[in-house]
């Protein structure tokens, strides 16, 4: 892929509107604003990667954009969270017939939180001059 910071700026902007989706339905939808904080906490985690030139697969998926962006950039704040994030709303996804265990209010507005962190990081990264095509 060629590198697109045209793309990451939508993916930012994408990411944006998922979160401030996600603040309003925390306390009425926990779940649906679990994943729409996910997204945009994924989205933005994606941004970086194409402002790079890369892009994750069907193959790969959302733990490529996990791994690809902890190898990166580790430390940033919300990135160090994703992976928890992306577990988590798998099994909100696809509940454990065993035992189902709901997303809280708590944890979506907790979601929340990480992806707001993780879009402020991408925001910052994106802006550094050091970023460059991988």
């Amino acid at each position: 892929m060629t590198a697109d910071p045209a793309t990451a700026e939508a993916l930012v902007a994408m990411s944006d509107n998922h979160a401030q989706s996600a603040g309003q339905l925390y306390d009425s939808d926990p779940e649906g604003a679990f994943s729409l904080a996910y997204d945009a906490a994924r989205e933005a985690a994606t941004a970086l990667l194409a402002h790079q030139g890369l892009r994750p697969t069907t193959a790969g998926g959302h733990l490529a954009v996990v791994e690809a962006t902890r190898a990166q950039f580790p430390g940033v704040s919300g990135l160090k969270a994703l992976d928890r994030l992306r577990r988590r709303r798998n099994q909100g996804e696809y509940p454990d017939p065993a035992g189902y265990d709901p997303i809280t209010a708590k944890e979506a507005a907790d979601a929340l939180s990480i992806a707001e962190a993780t879009i402020s990081a991408a925001r910052r990264i994106l802006e550094a001059p050091q970023l460059g095509v991988f």
